[in-house]
């Protein structure tokens, strides 16, 4: 019945360990062999306890054990002063005093007086047995009571008082541990027992009285920077101890009845049974008990130690390190520091829990690490990571300004830097040279900048370097003029943005010669540009001002004082040109623009003060218009009218002939408008003669006479200018009259008179005299 309840106990505990985590513990395999108690000491000292098994752990360590090993787990934990005799496994009183009513009515801890004692209910380290893995008949049950003897004996009622507990010198000498991660995730470190390996620890116990107190551990300690000596107080809150020496009872005889013997017991687990047993875990994992005093290696458990390095009073070069005191009887701590940029590296060995460190770099990482040693091990470090200060810059200069920039440069300070902030205004900027532009900036408006050294981590910054500067004032927009006089323009623009203070107005010459200077206030934007010359080009520039003495990017727009007009314009003409010239007016800005018109109107440009016009129409009537320009500006305009010599007319002929009548025509000189003709016609003979004008190219003469010969001519006329004539003759139509001529004949010589004389000499007298008369005047004939 007993085993059936053992085994359902089994299966309740498996689902209740499941609420238990151990992840945080480290486990070291001890391949030493020490007794029960004297394991657990060992434990004490170097560790903190005997393992505490659970679901989750022991199989990680069944895998690294190949014998029984001692776990923390004992049947009762307040049995008290009682041995095992190695030899036999029994249980000997060595105190008749601590009887089994001791242990039903004593409570756990001796606090707790509403739980009665019972057995398999902590752990060493006073967790609750909430998990078993017993061995298939363990634990054994406790045989049923034998009857009474018959016969009476004398036993011993003993009264044994308390020694106070005195302090157990140790020695201990501990191998680095090998440690091995198993496939659970729990660190396992088995401890080699070999004698060359490592010394065997062997607790030296001057007094076996054992304080019940678990928590208070005694222990002086002697501190050296290389090695440590400890003397620990070992305690335990189990009621046995390996004693040497007896212990000093007054025993008292009382009667007591002999038991009786069983009938058809099996004595069998009688044998077996051990009152104050202790646990062993089989290299395969499950429990079994076994006598207190064997020798068996064991397993020790620690948590991990979670300290954590505080470092204070940070400089450019030093740091101040502190750090929390580890669990046990810490020999020193070795304390190493290594610099993650400058390769420098330290290594201490402290009794205190600070240290103070020097001659760091500014601006530079650190790594640190405080090992707490015990028993010449090093427990888990305590770790921390600082920067120290770094340096500020140096040299921090603007090297120049824009409206909407500012360009910084500083040099790098000693020691290490990850990186700059640099601010101005609100807005922090990281930079990683030591050079910036800082675009986006108000034009004309003062900016204070401060750069910082940094770390990566941003926990540190050097001291601030500042420097101040304006940006550039803006330049004015929409620069315009207007309202140009012989002596005055007028400049308009639009306000800058940003700020500024002045406005720069100056007007130039274009050889750079200054004709105005002004300064406005900034909320003008306009001013009247006066004692210009007239046609002059103009240079305006605008400037913006800021802080006295920083100025903006200047603005120009050129421009033209209006011109005068011309005077003496002359024009000469020939019967194909014109040619014009004139005086011109005050300036220095000027050319000319001439305009010539006659059926339409031309214009010329003239750097000069004259113009030739060819290829024209003769006889026509130009006029000639000319303006002085300056820029986009003229003068008012000066005019001349002038035409030009005609040419002859050309192919004059009579195109009708009558007796009283004669209709000349003619062709118009070549390139001609229209001129007025000049006709004359003349009879010498008769002593005629007759002129007119025409704008026709025909005339007709009346009234004259029959067969007289008529001379024509015809000439142009343009502006009271007469070309040369063009000439032309023709008969009217003859009206035939005859007339007779008689003569007489007298000669003093008789032959000069006869007829045949008279009709050879005295006719052909006659005709050359009326050829001479008449020829080319009139048509006659002359017959004899």
């Amino acid at each position: 019945m007993g085993k059936l309840q053992v085994k359902f106990c089994i299966f309740l505990c498996w689902a209740l360990t499941s609420m238990y985590s151990d992840a945080q513990r480290e486990y070291f395999i001890q391949r030493k062999n020490l007794t029960w108690v004297d394991a657990r000491n060992y434990c004490q000292a170097c560790f903190k306890e005997l393992v505490t098994l659970t679901p989750d752990n022991i199989q990680a360590l069944a895998r690294d054990i190949t014998s029984d090993h001692w776990i923390g787990l004992r049947k009762n934990f307040n049995f008290k002063n009682n041995s095992i005799d190695n030899s036999t496994g029994n249980l000997t009183s060595t105190v008749a005093s601590y009887t089994e009513s001791y242990f039903t009515t004593h409570y756990i801890n001796n606090s707790d007086s509403s739980s009665p004692i019972m057995n398999w209910t902590q752990w060493a380290n006073g967790d609750p047995l909430a998990f078993q893995n017993w061995y298939p008949g363990w634990p054994l049950p406790k045989p049923s009571p034998k009857p009474p003897n018959k016969t009476v004996c004398c036993s011993c009622s003993c009264t044994c008082p308390a020694r106070p507990t005195t302090p157990m010198t140790t020695n201990a000498e501990f191998t680095t541990p090998n440690t091995t991660t198993t496939q659970s995730g729990h660190n396992v470190t088995s401890w080699s027992d070999d004698p060359a390996e490592t010394t065997e620890f062997t607790p030296d116990f001057t007094d076996q009285s054992v304080v019940t107190d678990e928590s208070t551990t005694h222990a002086t300690r002697t501190e050296n920077m290389t090695t440590r000596r400890t003397t620990p107080y070992f305690t335990t809150s189990a009621p046995w101890t390996t004693a040497e020496m007896p212990l000093a009872a007054q025993c008292e005889k009382s009667p007591v009845q002999e038991p009786e013997e069983p009938e058809d017991e099996d004595d069998s687990d009688d044998e077996n049974y051990i009152e104050d047993s202790c646990v062993a875990m089989l290299s395969f994992g499950p429990w079994i008990e076994k006598s207190c005093l064997e020798h068996l290696p064991f397993i020790c458990y620690e948590d991990r130690f979670m300290g954590q390095v505080s470092v204070t009073n940070i400089t450019f070069e030093s740091a101040n390190l502190t750090w929390l005191v580890a669990p046990g009887d810490i020999s020193h701590y070795r304390v190493e520091v290594e610099g993650q940029k400058d390769n420098k590296t330290w290594e201490f060995s402290v009794t205190d829990l600070t240290c103070g460190l020097s001659n760091l770099t500014a601006g530079t990482s650190y790594s640190v690490q405080v090992f707490p040693v015990k028993c010449k091990r090093d427990l888990n470090p305590e770790n921390a990571t600082f920067y120290t200060i770094p340096k500020a810059v140096t040299n921090l200069t603007v090297s120049s300004v824009e409206k909407n920039s500012v360009f910084l440069r500083w040099e790098k300070p000693e020691g290490n830097v990850d990186f700059y902030r640099l601010t101005y205004e609100t807005t922090p900027v990281k930079v990683t040279t030591e050079r910036i532009k800082v675009e986006g900036l108000i034009p004309g408006t003062p900016y204070n900048f401060t750069v910082v050294s940094g770390v990566n981590d941003t926990s540190k910054w050097s001291y601030e370097a500042h420097v101040s500067a304006y940006t550039k004032p803006d330049k004015v927009y929409n620069l315009t003029v207007s309202d140009n006089t012989k002596e005055s323009i007028l400049v308009k623009w639009d306000q800058p943005v940003g700020n500024f203070t002045d406005i720069l107005v100056v007007a130039n010459y274009t050889n750079g010669a200054s004709l105005f200077n002004t300064t406005v206030k900034s909320n003008q934007q306009n001013v009247t540009v006066t004692g210009l010359p007239p046609a002059t080009h103009i240079f305006i520039y605008v400037t913006v001002w800021v802080n006295n003495d920083l100025v903006g990017e200047t603005e120009m727009i050129d421009n033209f004082t209006t011109p005068g007009p011309i005077s003496n314009l002359t024009l000469t003409t020939t019967s194909d040109s014109l040619t014009a010239t004139w005086s011109p007016p005050v300036g220095s800005a000027l050319n000319y623009t001439v305009e010539r018109c006659l059926d339409r109107c031309v214009n010329e440009t003239s750097v000069t003060t004259n113009i030739a016009f060819k290829n024209l129409k003769n006889a026509a009537n130009y006029s000639v218009t000319v303006y002085a320009v300056s820029g986009q500006f003229t003068s008012t305009p000066v005019s001349a009218y002038k035409f030009t010599l005609p040419n002859s007319p050309t192919n004059p002929r009579a195109t009708s002939v009558s007796k009283d009548s004669i209709t000349f025509a003619w062709d118009a000189p070549k390139d001609t408008s229209a001129p007025t003709y000049g006709v004359t016609l003349n009879s010498s003979f008769w002593g005629q003669s007759w002129n007119y004008t025409t704008s026709d190219t025909t005339f007709t003469f009346l009234n004259l006479t029959s067969g007289t010969n008529y001379a024509f001519s015809v000439y142009a006329i343009a502006d009271r200018q007469e070309s040369a004539s063009v000439y032309c003759a023709d008969f009217t139509v003859e009206d035939q009259e005859e007339i007779r001529l008689s003569m007489l004949c007298s000669s003093s010589e008789a032959l000069l008179c006869d007829e045949k004389s008279t009709r050879t000499g005295v006719f052909n007298e006659l005709e050359k005299k009326f050829k001479t008369l008449l020829d080319g005047h009139i048509k006659w004939d002359l017959e004899p």
